[in-house]
């Protein structure tokens, strides 16, 4: 565990000292906003069923989406249990003070465990402490909010790898992954993941389109045509 954290710890050392930058942080912070919910990425797939070339893309891109849901968000997290960066930030003592009025708890059970500084030598706890730094782009989730693997980045992975495999085209697959990735540093750089959550979290999101698009691909290659050729008919009595 202690390795991880360390992992961790030099991401956000290595952010705070060269990629955060007040002129930076209003981007991020759109680009961080947009993956709220998968809310932007669920759009993008209901305006793409209205298209007939892109009506397969958004039925694999929503159902893989659901996948990521039911997965990600009410397995995979709740198993694990991590806390956010900034709650095991404020776990020393000499720290916790200053977050009193939140009115967190920290009481984190599951696979991490719980956190407690004393598991750790003074030295890593204290090092962890002056090393993350809570950057105040965004607001503070709640004390219960959970960490690992990152829903955010998974979304934006599982429609990005959803939407290349059904329109095998680099025009969208290049954009789609660029915008993934940049989704998933910005979780980082606003302080609410650590790096290793983003890291998993792409890995199972494009895991989540893979699983979407053998059951959702198939799902339309058998159901739409049966549509298509019932609709037809049914013009062709009217026309009759």
């Amino acid at each position: 565990m202690e390795s991880i954290l360390n992992f961790d710890l030099a991401i956000f050392e290595f952010f705070e000292e060269f990629i955060r930058m007040d002129w930076l942080n209003p981007i991020m912070k759109v680009i961080t906003t947009l993956g709220d919910d998968g809310i932007f990425f669920i759009i993008l797939g209901v305006i793409m069923l209205f298209f007939k070339k892109t009506r397969k893309a958004g039925l694999v891109c929503l159902g893989s989406l659901l996948v990521m849901t039911l997965l990600n968000n009410e397995l995979i997290k709740p198993i694990m249990e991590r806390p956010r960066p900034y709650n095991l930030t404020i776990l020393p003592e000499a720290a916790k003070k200053a977050f009193d009025e939140y009115g967190r708890e920290y009481d984190w059970i599951g696979f991490f465990g719980k956190i407690d500084w004393s598991n750790y030598s003074p030295e890593f706890a204290e090092r962890w402490n002056a090393g993350y730094v809570w950057p105040d782009i965004v607001e503070y989730m709640s004390s219960k909010s959970l960490s690992f693997p990152s829903g955010h980045t998974s979304s934006a992975f599982t429609f990005a790898m959803a939407i290349t495999m059904v329109l095998k085209k680099k025009g969208v697959a290049i954009p789609a992954f660029i915008f993934a990735f940049l989704m998933g540093v910005s979780r980082i750089y606003v302080g609410v993941h650590y790096p290793t959550d983003v890291i998993v979290g792409a890995v199972v999101g494009i895991l989540y389109a893979l699983i979407g698009y053998f059951i959702f691909a198939k799902l339309y290659d058998f159901v739409w045509p049966k549509i298509e050729k019932a609709i037809a008919d049914k013009k062709a009595k009217k026309a009759a």
